[in-house]
């Protein structure tokens, strides 16, 4: 059977759900990473192989997959959540923070990402940038200060995974140029001139928060979110935004080079002469 058949896809995806899926995203937390790495690790190779899009929309489309998918990105979620805290706890506790922080698997993806931040969100250096849902690893500030010096400050609504993100950036010695703020889309706005919200993939629900962001934010400010828009990687993102409210408007859409596989997608804050009067 060839693997990038439907047929392969959908065998592969139910064998690995039957091993993971009597898993609690408790359990996932507490237990020792190595009872379960190997099912999450079959699980982002089954997402990188090469389909026809036409076999995701089969699969996306299928009544009896469609819970088992939000299950096990429920718990691909969690893992993912995992290994992010016991990194952030590492780099904190160690001799040489930005040693181990370079040494992330990841490191990489998230320098591409922050240029496609960067010139999607046509910014500069000592612009302030906002990104909420920003979890216990805010690497996607701490890139975007690194490679281009733009401010930032994160939103997280996880008391914990803020108290760790904000240790993370003290050990980095970045307080002065990242704040970690506890809160959700409604700590917006914040006192700083903001040139750019960035909307984590995490971040829920993003309907309510697409929704607040356009009645809150100043017009001409720029937003942005990524996607995936090709491959089974569709699959691992039940977060899509489907109605872009219409105070934004869509200037750019930046896709992937490897190692990324994020499309990033940029908004403007555009409320014509028409709409005020409304």
């Amino acid at each position: 059977m060839k693997k990038n058949s439907l047929y392969y896809v959908k065998d592969e995806f139910l064998d690995i759900y039957s091993s993971i899926c009597n898993l609690t995203n408790e359990e996932i937390l507490r237990k020792p990473v190595d009872d379960f790495r190997l099912y999450f690790e079959r699980l982002n190779s089954l997402a990188a192989i090469d389909v026809d899009d036409q076999y995701v929309e089969k699969i996306l489309c299928d009544k009896k997959l469609q819970p088992l998918i939000k299950h096990i990105y429920s718990l691909k979620k969690t893992y993912g959540l995992k290994m992010e805290i016991e990194f952030v706890r590492s780099i904190i506790d160690d001799t040489d923070p930005w040693r181990l922080l370079k040494s992330f698997k990841f490191y990489p993806n998230y320098l591409e990402l922050a240029h496609m931040e960067y010139k999607g969100g046509e910014l500069k250096p000592n612009d302030m940038v906002v990104f909420i849902g920003s979890g216990p690893l805010p690497m996607s500030l701490v890139s975007l200060y690194k490679q281009y010096g733009i401010k930032g400050i994160g939103i997280e609504q996880v008391p914990e995974y803020a108290n760790l993100s904000q240790k993370l950036i003290k050990a980095l010695e970045l307080t002065d140029l990242i704040r970690i703020i506890p809160g959700n889309h409604l700590s917006l706005p914040v006192n700083e001139k903001v040139q750019m919200v960035m909307v984590g993939a995490d971040a829920c629900p993003k309907d309510e928060i697409f929704t607040y962001l356009a009645k809150t934010l100043d017009n001409g400010t720029k937003l942005s979110y990524r996607i995936y828009e090709k491959g089974l990687r569709r699959l691992l993102d039940d977060k899509q935004v489907l109605d872009i409210p219409h105070e934004f408007k869509e200037y750019e859409r930046i896709r992937p080079k490897p190692p990324v596989n994020n499309t990033s997608v940029f908004l403007i804050k555009n409320i014509g002469r028409q709409d005020k009067e409304d």
